[in-house]
């Protein structure tokens, strides 16, 4: 049976969301690389802003963070889709699988700091949206550090 699920790409911005249908591990491979590239993208935009920070283009760049919160790992990350199983341009490491209750509570920590992002975004509190955004990236980093081979 095939599975559906929603992934805003850098074309679905304009478009909403798309929906992809992942029939095997080796397109959950390709559909988290094209959900964490548009995140990536996103991350750039809002670290920018942390430094030099304008009310009105973070909250246009929350508006395009909030629907990439609202996608399932689960989803992205079924068995079978690690790098020692997949190795083509795949960064995931098995330890996802031996710990995923500890995995979904960094997606849940990653969540949670990206809804405070979003809530901070177009305030007039420019220490207040670094603040997010460092606590978002940290998420970012702790789960990177644990469960993602480097470059």
């Amino acid at each position: 049976m095939r599975k559906l699920f929603t992934v805003t790409l850098p074309a679905a911005m304009v478009l909403g969301a798309v929906t992809l249908a992942v029939a095997s591990p080796m397109e959950a491979v390709g559909a988290r690389q094209t959900y964490f590239k548009k995140l990536g993208y996103e991350m750039k935009k809002m670290g920018e802003l942390a430094k030099a920070y304008d009310p009105a283009a973070a909250k246009t760049e929350a508006e395009a963070l909030a629907p990439l919160l609202t996608s399932d790992f689960k989803e992205f990350f079924p068995e079978g889709s690690s790098v020692a199983e997949i190795s083509d341009d795949n960064r995931a490491k098995p330890a996802i699988w031996s710990n995923f209750d500890d995995f979904l509570a960094k997606e849940t920590a990653f969540k949670d700091a990206g809804a405070a992002l979003v809530a901070a975004a177009g305030g007039e509190d420019a220490g207040a949206f670094a603040a997010a955004f460092g606590k978002f990236g940290g998420t970012c980093k702790a789960c990177h550090d644990e469960y993602r081979l480097p470059e």
